[in-house]
């Protein structure tokens, strides 16, 4: 009798961008266990973007809840990817999108880490020029393609 191996078919879908992924890592900032979880959907992210015109800067920070299966088989870190892209909307202009990608679970449990995530964006990746944004999108994006969930964000101009 011969051992057999069977090797997943799913390959890891990446968003279109470019990879942006700060170099401090994420920072857990609490935790959340639901008696009853009502949908197996991953939760929106909670998302603030603040524009600094004196500095060209627009920096976003995202409140994520992920699966605590996912920290404790990471040993406690949340690995994750930042991807920038730039689509231009149905009246020609340029916006902005975020992807926060990381491999999530198929069915979430109610127990659930809080991440807070910052980052800064890349104007040179961003032909519409960042004191013209008025919004930006940003997704949860599961690089197995099962799940993504998003949020629009107002931009605050300081």
């Amino acid at each position: 009798m011969t051992k057999t191996t069977l090797e997943s078919i799913i390959v890891p879908i990446t968003p279109p961008g470019t990879d942006i992924t700060p170099e401090q890592a994420a920072q857990s900032i609490g935790g959340v266990t639901f008696q009853q979880t009502k949908s197996v959907e991953i939760l929106s992210p909670y998302v603030e973007a603040y524009y600094n015109a004196k500095e060209n800067n627009l920096t976003i920070n995202a409140i994520v809840y992920v699966d605590n299966k996912i920290i404790t088989a990471n040993n406690g870190v949340l690995k994750y990817s930042v991807v920038q892209n730039t689509y231009i909307d149905m009246d020609g202009h340029a916006q902005l999108q975020f992807f926060i990608v990381y491999d999530m679970p198929e069915e979430l449990s109610g127990d659930l880490s809080i991440y807070e995530i910052i980052f800064d964006a890349s104007p040179k990746l961003f032909i519409g020029g960042l004191s013209n944004l008025k919004t930006i999108q940003t997704f949860l994006w599961d690089i197995d393609p099962e799940t993504s969930r998003g949020t629009e964000t107002t931009v605050l101009h300081n």
